[in-house]
């Protein structure tokens, strides 16, 4: 023990079991506190039985021996958290530059084991910034499992592990598959078999159990988990025809006999299954179905995406039977029962595979699909930004119609609500380009607008741009920061936090949605110049109670601008509608409340707001 510590030990002014723990808290060393996290202690100041700490966030902080003996875990230098504090610019060019290895440091300085909740205690917002932490992990994480030294969990509640050294890639590669808990899990780790199979040495050894268990999972999993199930045998279908040695004994499942067995869960499984997995089973359609695998095919473009309906019509093509296809797609166009997603591929493949169904006629078709989707679920689908962003595609569409066809998609194009005025105004401008005799129509639309705009003034214009501001620049990228982070919490079907950022996220839009337009139709007004002979926006009127007497008075302002405790009202309220157009000495009844009797009022003076407002 320290010499001056026994001292104080022997003069009785320090208890031998608080010395003890202060011998290990020497001037130069390293701890850690529950609240205050790391600290480096600078000096001890025995004759007032203090020690002097500097933490990360609270240098030069004095404490009580007695209290830091029992409130500092003392931590060794090399440590991550002693790292974090005296080598703080080295870990944050790591970070950078070696991800792998930080976390590597990490987990060294746990145990080997940490929950990824404590592996972002030590890293976020010290190393990495806060905002940029989802980004890096999602980095990190990629680089880590590429690695065969550590254990990544695929749920956020299981702990990130470091391997023994003395573990084989392939051995890694092993125990990763057995500790695999759900189908997807196995998926990947087979797919990280098949990236390294260079490390097995025997692969007939190594790989057949792992065979024999991706059949019996899979098998198991047919009736509850139908698409992960069929992914896992996929997956042993690529290691197999990579690996001719691995092929499977008798009563292994085949693909075709169970798209066969599963007739009619095809859709549910195409909906699920992964892009890059679903060429395959298209292309065992015609094994599994015979002479019905055309109609088979034709079914799923119900609720194929985009490139399930590109692999659906390249099988078709190559067989020979395109004309099917056709004949679906003209009669799909003509029910207006296709999908948005076969609409998207027949824009997109307008020059190639639908070119024969790509008319005028379509347009109509995509409207159509555009109101029926935002009316069903209230949000954009594919189609709506195919025709913003695909700036040839209007043009396209408008140059082979005739005139009527043509002024028949404008009109429905301009009543749609599902576009904002701006995107609006866009599509209708690459129409009058192609067709300008569809002019008129966006200057009748116009007059319709100047009629619908909003007097506001000026001071609440601003209020609702500040709020339209704060919403875009920092309420919705905050709601996807917290999206991003509660995807890792692990299954979205079953993640509350995920769900409700979600469901927030709807919320949101929305308010963009009605802010952006509120603001398209306002038109700001300082309220002079007034006519006073009558009351009208931008007038006080004074009302005189011709029942109990007494009088009242109420500003009639912008839309925006109401303040009924303050005698302001705006002037589309039911109780400025009323007043509106109102004279000196006429009556008006109002109701003496929300639900409350009409009273008689006679209007008594008309006076200008701006005038009033300088006085």
């Amino acid at each position: 023990m320290n010499p001056d510590l026994e001292k104080h030990v022997a003069n009785g002014k320090l208890e031998q079991a608080v010395a003890e723990e202060i011998d290990q808290l020497s001037p130069g060393a390293f701890c850690v506190h529950k609240s205050w996290g790391v600290g480096k202690i600078v000096k001890w100041d025995l004759p007032e039985s203090r020690i002097i700490i500097d933490f990360e966030g609270k240098l030069g902080h004095s404490m009580a021996l007695k209290f830091a003996a029992s409130s500092l875990e003392p931590i060794v230098e090399g440590h991550f958290l002693a790292k974090r504090h005296s080598q703080l610019e080295e870990l944050k060019a790591m970070a950078v530059a070696d991800p792998v290895a930080l976390v590597r440091d990490a987990l060294q300085s746990s145990g080997g084991t940490l929950k990824l909740a404590g592996l972002e205690n030590l890293i976020m917002g010290s190393i990495v910034a806060e905002s940029d932490y989802t980004k890096w992990w999602d980095g990190a994480k990629r680089k880590l499992r590429a690695d065969h030294s550590f254990v990544v969990p695929s749920k956020r509640n299981d702990p990130l592990e470091l391997r023994a050294e003395d573990l084989s890639p392939a051995d890694a590669l092993l125990a990763d598959y057995e500790a695999a808990r759900d189908l997807k899990l196995k998926v990947k780790c087979v797919d990280a078999i098949l990236k390294k199979i260079a490390v097995f040495d025997d692969l007939v050894a190594q790989l057949k159990p792992v065979i024999a268990d991706i059949d019996d999972s899979a098998r198991k999993a047919l009736k509850l988990h139908l698409p992960q199930a069929v992914e896992l045998i996929l997956v042993r279908r690529d290691l197999q025809e990579k690996h001719e040695e691995l092929a499977s004994e008798e009563g292994a499942i085949d693909l075709a006999e169970l798209l066969t067995g599963q007739k009619d869960r095809l859709g549910e499984l195409f909906k699920e299954i992964s892009v890059s997995r679903q060429r395959v089973l298209i292309a065992e359609l015609p094994d599994a179905f015979g002479d019905d695998w055309i109609e088979e095919a034709l079914n799923l473009l119900t609720n194929a995406n985009a490139r399930t309906v590109q692999e659906i019509a390249t099988l078709l093509a190559e067989k020979g039977k395109a004309d099917y296809l056709h004949a679906h797609l003209i009669k799909g166009l003509s029910r207006r029962s296709l999908s948005s997603e076969v609409l998207v591929w027949i824009c997109k493949e307008r020059e190639g595979a639908a070119k024969s169904v790509f008319s005028a006629e379509l347009a109509s078709g995509l409207i159509h699909v555009l109101e029926r989707d935002h009316g069903e679920s209230g949000r954009r689908n594919r189609v709506h930004d195919v025709l913003l962003n695909d700036l040839d595609l209007i043009p396209d569409l408008v140059r082979a119609g005739d005139l009527n066809t043509v002024r028949n998609f404008a009109r429905r194009l301009m009543m749609s609500s599902v576009f904002r005025d701006l995107d609006r105004r866009s599509l209708m401008a690459r129409i009058v380009k192609i067709h300008p005799e569809v002019q008129e129509l966006i200057t009748g639309k116009e007059d319709e607008e100047e009629d619908a705009m909003l007097v506001v003034s000026e001071a609440s214009h601003l209020k609702k741009k500040a709020e339209f501001a704060d919403l875009v620049n920092k309420q919705i990228p905050e709601n996807r920061k917290d999206i991003q982070i509660a995807r890792e919490y692990g299954d979205l079907s079953e993640n509350f936090e995920y769900k409700s950022a979600k469901e927030y996220q709807r919320v949101l839009m929305r308010r963009q949605d009605d802010i952006e337009h509120d603001l398209s139709v306002a038109k700001q007004s300082d309220f002079s110049d007034v006519d006073t002979t009558a009351v009208s926006i931008g007038t006080v009127v004074t009302l005189d109670n011709k029942a109990v007497g007494g009088s009242v008075t109420y500003t009639i302002l912008g839309a925006w601008d109401s303040d009924p405790d303050n005698g302001v009202l705006s002037y589309v309220s039911e109780r400025a509608k009323t007043l509106l157009n109102r004279k000196v000495d006429e009556l008006v009844q109002l109701p003496t409340g929300p639900g409350g009797a009409l009273e008689n009022y006679q209007v008594t003076d008309i006076k200008a707001y701006a005038t009033q407002k300088g006085d």
